[in-house]
């Protein structure tokens, strides 16, 4: 391995390991304000290669993203409006990020209209400390037709809503989980949120996920809250993988995204998929691994997933990743396709 490499990778392990002490938001005004931002295109998935087709999945292309404004980057969860343009993130050094997209037909060319607002607390002011902003997982829905954004926060292990349309005035509203959501150790809880399509069979229930609370049987602890089948299950663990993020499709099959880091080895994503039926209280789930990937392919630290439905009833799939606001990682933006079943 070469020594600039090596010391590369270690400061990116470094960053990661120590994500948790780096200070949340600025005290600051709410609301978004826009900030310059430069969308590099990725054309190609595996470094040297033409490649489109990997696992199960199709790569549509991707955007390195980067900015002169020192709060962008750190973005961990990920989703996409109802519009389908307005593209949403959280970040876990307390800020909210949104941009409209821009596509040539269904493939992601660009970003515009970019902007950053820093988290509010259940007061409406600015959360200024690192325990309390460290934001991991978004998911959107309409509900009474309005938009709201459920966040899943780490470090304290609770999930808390936001009405939209605009986030960055919106003050937090803590969800009340139940009692079995517990029991996890900094740095280790409540990663990802989802929201069950009606498909699923779950209602209109939350599903948690934990990156790396562990059962008995050493699997990914996991809730579902509220719906007809509230309850805990658990996500099948294999490989050393992580959770990061989670994200119901349409038929009501959930997808997690998964991340690994190993010294030597570096960096590895994974996505799998879950049949919505399965997933019901007492349930260890296994998954279908749809795409596995390392550093020879154009990734990082990626921990966001959103997921819409293209016009030809197949699924596209955003991964976004988190920099650690480390000038040795990057903030991508991959987008893929996974074909409708016949």
């Amino acid at each position: 391995m070469r020594a600039g490499f090596r010391a590369a990778l270690l400061a990116t392990f470094a960053a990661i390991a120590l994500n948790c002490l780096l200070p949340a938001a600025r005290a600051g005004q709410p609301g978004f304000r826009p900030i310059p931002l430069t969308a590099t295109p990725i054309t190609t998935f595996l470094h040297g290669s033409s490649a489109t087709d990997f696992g199960r999945l199709k790569f549509l292309g991707g955007l390195q993203l980067s900015s002169t404004d020192s709060d962008f980057g750190s973005l961990s969860g990920l989703d996409i409006a109802p519009d389908g343009r307005t593209l949403y993130a959280i970040a876990d050094n307390g800020f909210w990020f949104a941009a409209t997209m821009v596509e040539d037909g269904m493939r992601l060319t660009g970003l515009v209209d970019a902007k950053l607002a820093p988290i509010l607390d259940r007061s409406g002011q600015v959360v200024s400390t690192k325990r309390l902003g460290d934001a991991e997982g978004l998911r959107l829905a309409t509900i009474g037709g309005r938009l709201v954004a459920f966040v899943s926060f780490e470090q304290v292990n609770n999930v808390r809503e936001y009405l939209g349309p605009d986030f960055g005035r919106a003050a937090s509203k803590p969800l009340k989980l139940p009692p079995m959501v517990s029991g996890m150790t900094r740095n280790k809880g409540l990663e990802s949120v989802a929201v069950a399509t009606p498909a699923s069979g779950l209602g209109s229930a939350l599903v948690l996920v934990a990156e790396r609370s562990l059962d008995k049987a050493g699997d990914n602890r996991a809730w579902i809250v509220g719906g007809p089948h509230e309850g805990a299950f658990s996500i099948g663990r294999s490989s050393n993988y992580d959770v990061t993020d989670a994200a119901f499709m349409a038929n009501g099959d959930l997808l997690i995204l998964e991340r690994k880091i190993g010294f030597p080895s570096g960096l590895y994503m994974r996505i799998r998929r879950f049949p919505g039926a399965a997933i019901r209280p007492g349930a260890t789930v296994e998954g279908e691994t749809l795409i596995e990937a390392d550093l020879r392919n154009q990734i990082d630290n990626m921990e966001g997933l959103a997921v819409r439905e293209g016009p030809a009833g197949e699924t596209l799939l955003y991964v976004v990743s988190d920099d650690n606001q480390n000038p040795l990682q990057r903030t991508l933006l991959l987008q893929f396709a996974l074909p409708a079943s016949p």
